[in-house]
C-alpha cells in the first residue's frame, strides 16, 4: 500500500488535489478582498448619507443656539452602533452639544487595524445655513468604530469562507476519487505488468487493456506498450540469433585464424604479442604460451627484424602515435631457424573490449616474388644469352648518353651481326644455333670491360655500348676501332661442335656518341646503317658510321614514305617486256614490270626504289597488287583474243612473299576473284631466295604449283648454281643472268658458263631463258646453245599495257596474214 501510495500517480493526484484547494481558497480570499473594498466604499456613503440627514437640524440649532435641538442631535448620532462620540461646535469652535458612548470589544479588531491601519475613524461635517453668505455657522464632529462598521461584513466573510472551505473539501475529495479511478488506479495496475514482464521473455505476458473501445491516452499507452513488447520479442529473438551467428562466426574466424596458412598475430601498441595463429608461432619459433610473453620489439624478434631493422623503426614509431596508421610493407624476415622468406605484411589498428591493438598478417610471397623478379628479369634480358635486351639496352644507353655529356668524354656503338647464320641454323638445326649464340654472347662478355654493355637484338644480332673511351674524339674513335676488331676476330674463332668445328665471322658497324642530341633509337639506328655497309661491301669487316650514310638513311627514309604515298595514290604501273620463242620468233609470254609515275619527278627508276620497298615491308601489299593488276591484264588481253593457251605472265616474287604463310591462300583468292586459270601465270625467284630457306620454299612452291602455277628460276649463274638443288626445286624455266649475257660476245668465260647452263637446262629438262639480248650477235650465239626463249631490247623493251596490247595485236594481225 505505501508503494502505491509513494508512486508518481499518487503523488500527481495529491499535487492535483492541492493544487486544487489552494487555488479555491485562494479565490475565495480574493472573492473577500474586493467584498472588504465594496463594503468599505458603501462605509462611507453611509457616513455621507448621515451627515446630510443631521446637517439641517444641526445648523438650526447652532444658529439659535438651541442646546436641546443640539443634544437631540448628538443623541441621534449615538444611536448608531458605530458612533462613539458627537461634539457640535459653533462657528467660534464652542461645543454646543456633546455625548459619548463606550466602545464594544470586538475579536476582529486586528484585522481592521491591519485592513485600515486604524479601527476608528473621526468625521467632520460642516454646518450650512441656506442664504447665509458668511459661511458655515458650525460644525459636526462625530467618531466612527470602523471595526463595528464592518461588523456585518466579517460575519458574512466567515459564513462565505467556511462554504468556501467546505466547497473546496469536498471537490477535492471528487477530484482525488476520480484521478484515482482514471489515472493512479490504471497506471498502478500497468507498472504491476509490467514490472511482472520477464525481461528474457517480453512476449509471454501482455498489459490488460481495461477499456479497448475507449480512445483515451491510457488505452493507446497500454496498446503502445504491448506493440512495444511484441517489437522488442521479436528483436530479442533477432539478437538472440544474431549473438548465435556471431559465436559461431567468431568460432569459426578462430578456427580459420588457426588453420590459414597466413601468419596472423595481435599485438598491443607497446608491441606485446596477445594472441598468435599456429603459422606465426611456428615461424617465430616460440610454443602458444612462449609466444604471448614475448614483445615485437625487444630483443626476442631481433632474428625476424634482422634484413628489416629500419621497419622495424617505422613500426615503432607509428605505434606510439596518437592514431597509429595503418601500414603495408613487404620485404625479407627471417625465422627463428633462420629461413630467409619474402613476407607481405599489413598491420591495421583494431579496438577491442576499449582497448587498442594491432592486427598483422603475414603472407609468404616468396614464390610470387620470385616469378616477379624472374619476370622482370626477362623483360628486361635475353632469355637465351641472359644478355639485356633491346629495352635494357635503350634505357641504359640513354643514361650512358646523358652521362657523357654532362662529363664531356665520348663512347662508342657497335651493332654486330652474324654472317650467315641462318644457313647454321638451317643446316644443323636451330639447337645448335642456340649453343652457337649462347658462346658468341659469351665471347662478347669476355671481351669488354665490366662497365661496358653487351646486350643481343633479335636473332643474331648484337649490340656492345663502349661507355668512357677518352675525352678526345679521335682517340675514343681509335679505342672503339681496337675493340671492334678484336671482337670480330674472337667471333670468327672456331667453335667446337661434336666431332666439328663451326665457323661464323660478323660484320660489325660503329657509332661514336659525342655531344650532340642525339638519341639511343638513332645511335643504334647509324650503327645498324653502318652494319649493312659491311654487308654490302662483304661482310666479316668493321665500318665507322659518317656523314654520308646518315644522308643515305635520310634519302631512304623520305623514299620510304613517298612509297606508302605512292601505293595510297596508286602510282604504280606495270611495265611489260615480251618473251620470245627461239623457234617461231612469235611473243610467247611477257615479264610483269613494276614502275613508278612519280608526279613530281616522273618515272623512277626501279633500281631506285625496289630495294626500299623490299626493307620496308610495302613489298607485301605492292606485290600482291602486281600480281593482280597482272591477272586483270591478263584477263583484258583474253578479251582480246590477244593471250592464248601457253602464254605466261612471269611475276617477280620477293623473299619476303615467298616465306609468307598467307601466300598461297592469297594468290588463291586473287585467281578466283579474277577469273584466271593459274597456268597463265609464272613466278619468278631467284637462287638464293629458293636455296636459303629450300625446304619452306619447295613447300609453298608445290601449294602454288597445285594451282598450275609454274616456276622459273631467276638470276641463274649468279649463286649457289647447284645441280642437286635443280633436281629438288619444282622449276620449269632458268633465266641467264643479263650479266653473262651481256659480254657473252667478248668473254670466253661468259660464253662458256651461258654453254653449261643451257646444256644443264636440256639435260634436266628445263627451258632455258636468256634476259638482255641486245645484238643480233648475242643471239647467233645463243642461238647456237640451243636458248628456248629470249627476253631484251634487241626484241622490246619494258613497254606498257597499251604498247604491249598493240604489239601483241601487231603479232597477230601478222599471222592472219600469213
Amino acid at each position: 500500500m505505501s508503494r502505491r501510495l509513494s508512486g508518481i500517480s499518487f503523488r500527481l493526484a495529491k499535487v492535483g488535489v492541492a493544487l486544487a484547494f489552494v487555488l479555491g481558497l485562494s479565490m475565495s480570499f480574493i472573492q473577500l478582498y474586493f467584498d472588504y473594498i465594496a463594503q468599505s466604499d458603501n462605509l462611507d456613503l453611509v457616513l455621507d448619507r448621515v451627515a446630510e440627514v443631521i446637517e439641517p437640524p444641526a445648523s438650526r440649532a447652532v444658529h439659535t443656539l438651541d442646546d436641546d435641538l443640539s443634544l437631540e442631535v448628538v443623541n441621534s448620532l449615538l444611536a448608531y452602533d458605530f458612533v462613539y462620540q458627537v461634539a457640535i461646535k459653533d462657528e467660534l469652535g464652542n461645543t454646543l452639544a456633546s455625548g459619548t458612548k463606550p466602545r464594544q470589544q470586538s475579536s476582529t479588531g486586528w484585522l481592521t487595524n491591519i485592513l485600515q491601519q486604524d479601527n476608528k475613524r473621526i468625521y467632520t461635517a460642516d454646518l450650512n445655513i441656506p442664504d447665509y453668505g458668511r459661511g458655515a455657522v458650525g460644525q459636526v464632529i462625530f467618531h466612527v468604530d470602523v471595526d463595528l462598521a464592518l461588523a456585518g461584513f466579517y460575519d458574512r466573510s466567515v459564513l462565505v469562507l467556511i462554504s468556501g472551505i467546505f466547497r473546496n473539501f469536498v471537490l477535492v475529495f471528487l477530484m482525488f476519487f476520480a484521478f484515482y479511478r482514471l489515472l493512479a488506479k490504471p497506471l498502478v495496475q500497468m507498472s504491476q505488468e509490467i514490472s511482472e514482464i520477464q525481461p528474457d521473455h517480453p512476449g509471454e505476458k501482455r498489459l490488460t487493456i481495461v477499456d479497448p473501445q475507449s480512445p483515451n491516452e491510457l488505452t493507446r499507452l497500454s496498446k503502445a506498450v504491448n506493440d512495444l513488447m511484441d517489437s522488442v520479442e521479436i528483436t530479442l529473438d533477432k539478437r538472440i540469433e544474431a549473438e548465435q551467428n556471431l559465436r559461431e562466426s567468431e568460432e569459426l574466424v578462430r578456427k580459420m585464424f588457426h588453420e590459414m596458412p597466413a601468419m596472423i598475430a595481435v599485438r598491443t601498441i607497446q608491441g606485446d604479442i596477445t594472441y598468435a595463429n599456429p603459422s606465426f608461432e611456428q615461424f617465430c619459433g616460440f610454443s602458444a604460451d612462449e609466444i604471448t610473453s614475448k614483445n615485437l620489439f625487444t630483443s626476442d624478434f631481433d632474428f625476424f627484424f634482422d634484413k628489416q631493422q629500419e621497419l622495424k623503426r617505422q613500426l615503432l614509431d607509428n605505434s606510439l602515435k596518437d592514431s597509429p596508421a595503418a601500414m603495408e610493407f613487404d620485404g625479407y624476415f627471417s625465422s627463428h631457424g633462420g629461413k630467409v622468406l619474402y613476407l607481405q605484411c599489413h598491420s591495421t589498428p583494431i579496438t577491442m573490449s576499449g582497448q587498442r591493438y594491432i592486427l598483422m598478417v603475414l603472407n609468404d610471397i616468396s614464390d610470387r616474388r620470385e616469378v616477379e623478379e624472374r619476370m622482370a628479369y626477362m623483360a628486361y634480358h635475353d632469355i637465351l644469352t641472359g644478355l639485356p635486351n633491346r629495352r635494357n639496352l635503350v634505357e641504359r644507353l640513354e643514361n650512358e648518353i646523358m652521362r657523357s655529356r654532362r662529363h664531356h668524354y665520348f663512347g662508342a656503338v657497335l651493332f654486330i651481326d652474324l654472317d650467315h647464320f641462318k644457313s647454321i641454323n638451317d643446316s644443323l638445326g636451330h639447337a645448335v644455333g642456340d649453343e652457337l649464340l649462347k658462346q658468341v654472347a659469351a665471347r662478347l662478355r669476355a671481351g669488354v670491360r665490366e662497365e661496358d654493355v653487351v646486350s643481343r637484338l633479335s636473332g643474331d644480332e648484337f649490340v656492345v655500348v663502349l661507355t668512357v673511351l677518352d675525352d678526345d674524339f679521335e682517340t675514343a674513335c681509335l679505342k672503339a676501332g681496337e675493340v671492334a676488331e678484336k671482337l670480330r676476330l674472337s667471333v670468327s674463332e672456331p667453335y667446337p661442335h661434336e666431332d666439328i668445328r663451326l665457323h661464323v665471322s660478323c660484320s660489325i658497324g660503329v657509332k661514336i656518341y659525342e655531344e650532340d642530341k642525339t638519341s639511343a633509337d638513332e645511335l643504334l639506328r647509324f650503327a645498324d646503317t653502318a652494319m649493312y655497309q659491311v654487308k654490302g661491301r662483304g661482310r666479316n669487316a668493321v665500318e665507322f658510321f659518317n656523314v654520308a650514310m646518315s644522308e643515305k638513311v635520310s634519302r631512304q627514309l623520305v623514299l620510304e614514305a613517298e612509297l606508302h604515298k605512292a601505293y595510297e595514290n596508286s602510282e604504280f604501273v606495270l611495265f611489260f617486256q615480251p618473251k620470245y620463242c627461239a623457234m617461231s620468233k612469235n611473243i610467247k609470254g611477257a615479264e610483269a614490270l613494276i614502275r613508278w609515275q612519280h608526279p613530281e619527278r616522273g618515272m623512277v627508276s626501279p633500281g631506285e626504289f625496289i630495294p626500299q620497298l623490299e626493307s620496308s615491308g610495302l613489298m607485301f601489299d605492292v606485290g600482291y597488287w602486281v600480281i593482280q593488276e597482272g591477272c586483270r591484264t591478263i584477263k583484258m588481253l583474253q578479251s582480246h583474243g590477244l593471250w592464248h593457251e601457253g602464254m605466261r605472265l612471269s611475276v617477280n616474287i620477293s623473299p619476303r612473299q615467298l616465306l609468307d604463310a598467307n601466300f598461297t591462300e592469297s594468290v588463291e583468292r586473287i585467281l578466283k576473284e579474277e577469273s584466271i586459270d593459274g597456268q597463265m601465270l609464272d613466278f619468278e625467284v631467284t637462287e638464293s631466295v629458293a636455296i636459303d630457306n629450300i625446304e619452306n620454299s619447295i613447300e609453298t612452291m608445290q601449294k602454288l604449283m597445285d594451282l598450275n602455277i609454274s616456276f622459273s628460276l631467276d638470276d641463274f649463274g649468279t649463286g649457289y648454281s647447284s645441280i642437286s638443288y635443280l633436281k629438288r626445286l619444282p622449276v620449269e624455266n632458268l633465266k641467264i643472268d643479263y650479266s653473262f649475257v651481256r659480254d657473252i660476245e667478248e668473254d670466253f668465260n661468259d660464253r662458256s658458263l651461258v654453254e653449261m647452263i643451257v646444256a644443264m637446262g636440256a639435260m634436266l629438262d628445263l627451258n632455258v631463258i636468256a634476259e638482255g639480248v641486245e645484238t643480233e650477235g648475242q643471239l647467233a650465239i645463243l642461238d647456237g646453245f640451243g636458248c628456248n626463249y629470249y627476253q631484251g631490247f634487241l626484241f622490246s623493251r619494258p613497254i606498257p599495257k597499251q604498247d604491249f596490247q598493240a604489239l601483241l595485236q601487231s603479232q597477230a594481225d601478222g599471222l592472219k596474214e600469213v
